[in-house]
Formats: structure tokens, C-alpha cells, sequence
């Protein structure tokens, strides 16, 4: 994208226009009625009032999925949505593959720290998640998932600046006994068996229970030793019970219960010279590897002082309790909604991926965190139905702790990072939209969100990973108690509390040209929320990151024509971030640290939608998004002589943005007498993109400039080769056959990633040991499915 100067209005327009031209576009159908001959391709959404709605009168961007289209497309761990949703991409955190990294439009949050929000909120059956630890595990039992796009603050709160994720399970029916047993065995040995049962006693009571256990052997292996990594278990279980005592009172509870288990991950160097003495630990391992994805070579634990005995692992355990009473009334209905999630893991990684001891850097994390949340909302209509409205008060409170301690070059001492947080927050918020007449309507919203936040960071040595810290850091601190034998590691512990407060809104006008053609534009203020310093060494780092405030516009044009058998929407939109949200890992006197930075950004973008219905059994989709983010300015801290130094780092790349993406997709079905055929097939493509922010120019400046790295040209573009993810195309495919009345018996074969696309989907480049560890997507994959519904 390239229409630099002009003004915003003109911009948008150009954009759309530009996206109408190139088609592109689109998931699948989340819900469809067969009523009437023009509703047949309905798709419904949470709209604008949190009130369900046809995606076609919804004035958002909005990619949506069945539980059904989730299957037949492949998409598989929650991860995957976004490889098939352009303009959204998800990547796995550094240090733990079960927590997800996620960034829309320009926005990103780099890391996974329970002191840095997210720009994408994800919401799970309407309960605020705001730890993504655990998130990318299988999907159960899933109704739907939504991709909101756009700041979604007045409806959704705090931390939706960028956009929002809605994930819905299947709700116990009534007066209904039905259940399925489905089976799936695949390469690496992969089985996964999952059973549904659903008892609807009579008219007012009804249980859903649901459960999957997966298993699968790994495909990693170490050169060195034969030993296989990347191998998984999991065990994941949900029980809903709905209870309507009355016509207008139903009263939901469930339970979700998930244990995960990864040998792994697994990390492959790329490049590595330590602390620029030209020595490269890692050169007989890659000459091993000889650049095959599928081969690590990994230090043994054993031969580092303090490692955990158990080696590589990934270890998450979660547990999720929600009560929601809905209660209509002759004005609307009233929701309550309440929510606890408590996440508890822990994990050692390699993160050079290398298998000497001399130049090592393992990482151990453990976290323990909860959360609670209540919602009391009010939804319906008024003014002779011309007035569509959502008003509510939200409270969220969270708790715990999270660390890491790392061991580099096999040292005895562990350095150690862990912050114990305490954080509470309330939201009130009022959306209506207003039907000036029957084809023009004005949406207008505000939120107003208070958080107060209290960390206690603790940072100190500790010999062996033991108890008990050698000294504080910075060393300097309480270094009394460290003469005196008596320092203990709540010595080491810094305290402070912050409070943040912002008033989100949104305002937008859409028209309907007619029943299938929809225009819009809109103006929304996006808030997340401010972010305190966990892993920081220094004592004058730790103010926080102030918070993140978007200012988005949008239009774009929704359509349907040819009996609504097609569909076509596009969008534009432009945005400026004030306090863009950054972690930066910084070298401290030989110590790792984080640092969180704010930075004012601006991006323009498009994204497009289209389907086809060729004919009754046929549906053919593309999808695509193009964006150009770029820098306003951004003072952050460098490394220089040990310490840290302000610095401008407008030059700096942005990371994990993919700013061009499509897919196109082909769904047929049809009777065959004996058994139903259903046939899919769908592409998915990006652009390549950087997984770090560095410049050439700063690698190769010498290290007494300001963030220069002193490399030379050889070795900077080795690193800036290692860290861009290039582009890649991932294709998977599905064939079934559904027997019996109702297509209650199914056999499927299936392909993910049928022509073995590699890419990395994790790159980290650490200064001061100046090394690259990098992962990789996962491999071809095909099985078979068996499915038996009743």
C-alpha cells in the first residue's frame, strides 16, 4: 500500500475500491437456515449490541467459523485460526508453546508475561480470558468462533484495541438425548478419541458433557542422541448443565478441566557467535541438522548445574468455571455472568537451541495465576423497535504469580525473575444503535474502565536454581543482608501500585442501499490497559508502560447479489496507536532482561471477503488482507556500558505483522443415495515477515554506538536471514462419507499441510550471546476420522 499523502477519507476509499478489484475473502458458513430460498447462506454473529445478528447487517469486520467448518477446513489447536483468517496471525510464545502471541492490524502483543495485555481479547463462551496460557490446545465441542477486527473496547473493554476473539461451546439442549464418538488415528502415531453426550431430561433440564483425549508420539529428532521431542498428551473435559425453571429464566453452569503435555519444545540454532568472539557453539550441530526442520540438537539437562531432573517439558493445567442467569423481561434481558479460570504450569526449554553446555541458555518458567470476573448486563430494544441497546458493569480481579530463571554456559547460578501480581478492574459500558429510518442507522457507544494494579518483582541469583539467592539484582540492592549471610530471596522483593483509567468510545453511521447492500464507516477508541515491568534488573526501569490508545477509522461494504449466493465485503481502515506496547529483551551485564516500551505507530490496511454458491452443494471462498504499518516514533532503552540508555528506535522493524495474506477454499457436498460426499479443500498464504526488530544499520554499528551490535555485514545479514519468516502456503484437504438418516455415521481422511510447507514460526535472537533459536511449523500431517452421531 502505497497512497502516502492523502487524506483519510480518500485513503480508506482507495483501499476498498482496490480490494473490490484484487476479490478476496472467506471462511465459512457459522450458522445457515434453509427457510427461504433467499436466506440460505445466513451467517450469524454477536452484533453490535451483543445481540445475535446476520453478518451481512453487522457494520464490523467479522471472519466467522462453525464448529462444523473448523473440522472440515483442518483447523485443529486454536492456533490455526489464524493461518485461515487474513489479517490475524498467532504465533506460540518464546518460551511456551501452549500460550499464544497474538496481533491484528498493526497491533501485537510480543509476549506472554502476566504483566503485558493483550491487544486481542479473547473471550470464551463471554468470559474474559486475559492469560493466553493454555489457550492453544484442541478444540471441544465448539459452536463457533468469531474473529472481531477493529477495536472493540465500548462492548468487549479493556484489551480489545486491536481486536476481539469469541469462542461459544455447545449449551446443553432440552427435551434431547443425543452424543457422539468420534475417533481420529494419524501420522506420528497421533490418536485422538473425543465423546459428546448430551441428556435433555424434560423442558427445563439438561447436562452436556464433553471430553478428549489426545496422544501423539514426537517428530523431532536430536542427531545426537536418537531421542525424540514434540510429542504430546492431552486431556480435556467440559460439563454443562442448563436449568429453565421458567419461560424467561435459564440458569447455565459448566466446568472445563485441561492437562497438557508437551516433550518440548524444541529450539534449532541458526546462527551463533558468543559474545562476538567469533566462536560458534552450535556449527556441528547445524552441520548435522543440514537444515532439515525435523532435527534438534539439544544440550542434556543432566549436564546443567540445577536443571530439573525431568528434562524438556511443557507442563499446563487449567481449570474454568462459569455461572451465567439470563432472565427476559418485557424490556430486554438481563445477563449475569460470572467467571473463574485458574492456570497452573511449568516448563524448561532450550531456548539455543545447541548442544554444548559452552554457550547454553536454558529457561525455566512457572506460572500460577487466577482470575475471577462478573458481568451484569442489560440487552433488547426500544423506541417501537428503532432502538437496538447493550448497557453493563463488569469487575475483574487477578492473582498470582509468574517467573523464570535462566542458566547460561552451564553456570552454577541461576539468574531468577518473578512478579506476584494483584490487579483488579471494573468497566461500565452503554451501546445502542439507532434506526433513523429503515435503510440509515447510527451506532454510538463509550466504556469507561479503572485499573489498579500492584506487582511485587522480585530478581536475584540463586546458586543451583535453589531457594535461596547469592545476591539480589542489580547487585547492589539490599547488598547489606548479602555481607551480613542473611539475605533471603522476599529481600529481594520491589513493590509498587498503578492505577489506569480511559474512556473508550465508538460512533459509526451504515446504510442500506438495499436488502444486500450494506455501506459503513465508523470511528472507535481503542484502550489496553497500562503494563508493569516484571523481568527488569534495574531499579530505575520500573515505571510501567503507559497504556495503549488506538484511534481507528473504517468503511466498507457489505454485499449479497445473485440470490444471495454471493457474498462480498470489503473494508479499509486506518488507525493511529499512541503507547504501542513493546517487550524488549535487553542484555544487562550479562543478564537477560525485559523491558516493556511504548512506541506511537500508524497503519493502513484492507481486508476482503467473498463466497460463491456455484450451484446448490458448491461453495467456493477467498479471503485476503493487505497492511502497511510503519513507526510515528518510538523512545525507548538500548544497552549501553552495562546500562540501560534512551534511545530513538524509530528505525526498528515491527515484528510478527503479517502485512500480506490470502486464502482460497472450495466446500462441495452431495447426496450420492447411500451416503452424503463432502469434499474440502482450502489454501492459506502470507507474506514473509520479521520475528525480530533489528536493523542492518544496528548490527553492524560498533557497540560503543548506542544499540549498535557490532557485527560484522556477514553476520548481521545471517541474523536478519534467521529471524524472517519467509513466505509460505499451507494447503489442507478433507473427503468424507456421512451415512445413515440423519448423517449419523461419517468416516473422513484428512491432510494438514499436505505438501510439507516449512516455515519458522518462532525466531529469537538474543544479544549479548548472539544466537538465533528458532521453531518451525508443523510437518505434513494425514489421518483418518470416525465418527458415530446419535
Amino acid at each position: 500500500m502505497t497512497l502516502k499523502n492523502k487524506s483519510v477519507s480518500a485513503r480508506l476509499f482507495a483501499a476498498v475500491s482496490i480490494g473490490a478489484i484484487a476479490i478476496s475473502a472467506a471462511p465459512a458458513f457459522a450458522q445457515s437456515s434453509d427457510e427461504d430460498e433467499l436466506d440460505r447462506n445466513i451467517i450469524v454473529v454477536t452484533g453490535v449490541t451483543k445481540q445475535d445478528a446476520n453478518i451481512q447487517d453487522v457494520p464490523i469486520t467479522i471472519t466467522a467459523f462453525s464448529g462444523e467448518a473448523l473440522e472440515e477446513q483442518g483447523i485443529q489447536m486454536v492456533g490455526d485460526v489464524a493461518t485461515f483468517t487474513p489479517g490475524f496471525n498467532m504465533r506460540v510464545g518464546s518460551s511456551n508453546p501452549t500460550a499464544l502471541v497474538l496481533s491484528m492490524r498493526g497491533q501485537v502483543q510480543n509476549d506472554v508475561i502476566a504483566t503485558l495485555e493483550p491487544s486481542v481479547g479473547v473471550y470464551l463462551d463471554e468470559m474474559y480470558v486475559a492469560r493466553s496460557y493454555g489457550m492453544n490446545s484442541e478444540m471441544l465441542d465448539v459452536s463457533d468462533l468469531q474473529v472481531l477486527k477493529g477495536p472493540q473496547g465500548t462492548l468487549f473493554g479493556r484489551n480489545t484495541s486491536a481486536g476481539a476473539v469469541l469462542i461459544r461451546t455447545n449449551d446443553p439442549q432440552y427435551d434431547e438425548i443425543s452424543g457422539m464418538v468420534k475417533g481420529t488415528y494419524g501420522r506420528f502415531n497421533e490418536r485422538v478419541g473425543t465423546a459428546v453426550l448430551n441428556l435433555g431430561f424434560n423442558d427445563s433440564i439438561a447436562v452436556r458433557g464433553a471430553i478428549l483425549y489426545g496422544k501423539r508420539d514426537g517428530y523431532k529428532t536430536d542427531v545426537n542422541t536418537g531421542q525424540k521431542y514434540e510429542g504430546r498428551e492431552t486431556l480435556n473435559g467440559r460439563v454443562k448443565v442448563a436449568f429453565q425453571p421458567t419461560d424467561t429464566l435459564q440458569i447455565l453452569l459448566s466446568g472445563e478441566w485441561y492437562d497438557g503435555e508437551i516433550a518440548g519444545p524444541t529450539r534449532q540454532n541458526l546462527f551463533y557467535n558468543l559474545g562476538l568472539t567469533g566462536f560458534d557453539p552450535a556449527a556441528a550441530d547445524r552441520a548435522a541438522m543440514g537444515g532439515d526442520p525435523d532435527l534438534v540438537a539439544i544440550t542434556d539437562p543432566s549436564t546443567i548445574p540445577g536443571a530439573p531432573a525431568q528434562g524438556l517439558q511443557n507442563k499446563m493445567k487449567t481449570e474454568t468455571y462459569m455461572a451465567k442467569v439470563s432472565l427476559e423481561t418485557d424490556f430486554g434481558e438481563i445477563k449475569w455472568i460470572n467467571g473463574y479460570r485458574k492456570i497452573k504450569g511449568s516448563n524448561l526449554v532450550d531456548l539455543d537451541g545447541s548442544s554444548t553446555v559452552t554457550g547454553n541458555h536454558f529457561t525455566q518458567g512457572v506460572q500460577t495465576l487466577e482470575q475471577y470476573s462478573t458481568e451484569l448486563q442489560l440487552t433488547g430494544q426500544g423506541l417501537n423497535d428503532a432502538l437496538d441497546y447493550a448497557v453493563g458493569i463488569t469487575y475483574f480481579n487477578e492473582s498470582g504469580f509468574d517467573s523464570s530463571r535462566s542458566s547460561t554456559n552451564g553456570d552454577v547460578i541461576w539468574s531468577g525473575f518473578k512478579g506476584t501480581i494483584d490487579n483488579d478492574s471494573m468497566g461500565m459500558y452503554a451501546q445502542a444503535s439507532y434506526h433513523i429510518n429503515d435503510a440509515l442507522s447510527f451506532t454510538g457507544g463509550l466504556r469507561y474502565s479503572i485499573d489498579d494494579k500492584g506487582i511485587t518483582a522480585q530478581s536475584a541469583a540463586y546458586p543451583l536454581n535453589g531457594t535461596v539467592p547469592a545476591v539480589c539484582l542489580p547487585q547492589s540492592y539490599q547488598f547489606d543482608l548479602v555481607l551480613a549471610g542473611t539475605l533471603t530471596a522476599e529481600d529481594c522483593n520491589r513493590s509498587r501500585s498503578d492505577t489506569f483509567k480511559n474512556l473508550s468510545y465508538t460512533a459509526g453511521l451504515d446504510y442500506k442501499i438495499s436488502d444486500d447492500i450494506l455501506v459503513y464507516a465508523k470511528h472507535s477508541k481503542g484502550y489496553r490497559s497500562g503494563a508493569q515491568q516484571l523481568r527488569s534488573l534495574t531499579l530505575d526501569d520500573t515505571a510501567p508502560a503507559q497504556p495503549e490508545i488506538v484511534h481507528e477509522q473504517e468503511i466498507g461494504l457489505k454485499t449479497q447479489f445473485w440470490d444471495r449466493r454471493i457474498r462480498l465485503n470489503i473494508a479499509g481502515f486506518h488507525n493511529k496507536v499512541k503507547g504501542a506496547q513493546r517487550s524488549v529483551i535487553l542484555p544487562i551485564n550479562g543478564i537477560s532482561q525485559s523491558v516493556l516500551e511504548n512506541a506511537n505507530t500508524e497503519a493502513w490496511g484492507m481486508e476482503a471477503d467473498l463466497a460463491i454458491e456455484v450451484v446448490d452443494g458448491l461453495t467456493l471462498t477467498a479471503a485476503g488482507s493487505l497492511i502497511d504499518p510503519k513507526y510515528k516514533s518510538y523512545n525507548g532503552f538500548v544497552e549501553q556500558g552495562g546500562v540501560l540508555t534512551p534511545n530513538d528506535k524509530s528505525d526498528l522493524e515491527f515484528t510478527s505483522i503479517v502485512e500480506e495474506q490470502f486464502s482460497v477454499g472450495a466446500n462441495y457436498s452431495a447426496d450420492l443415495g447411500m451416503a452424503r460426499l463432502g469434499l474440502n479443500a482450502i489454501y492459506a498464504w502470507q507474506g514473509k515477515y520479521q520475528q525480530s526488530d533489528q536493523t542492518f544499520e544496528r548490527l553492524t554499528a560498533p557497540v560503543t554506538a548506542p544499540g549498535g551490535g557490532g557485527f560484522s555485514a556477514a553476520d548481521a545479514q545471517a541474523i536478519l536471514d534467521a529471524t524472517t519468516t519467509r513466505a509460505i502456503g499451507i494447503t489442507n484437504v478433507r473427503a468424507s462419507l456421512a451415512f445413515g438418516d440423519n448423517d449419523n455415521y461419517e468416516i473422513a481422511l484428512f491432510g494438514r499441510n499436505i505438501f510439507d510447507e516449512r516455515a519458522t514460526d518462532l525466531a529469537l535472537f538474543v544479544g549479548g550471546l548472539n544466537y538465533v533459536g528458532v521453531s518451525y511449523n508443523e510437518p505434513a500431517t494425514y489421518g483418518v476420522t470416525g465418527t458415530i452421531k446419535f
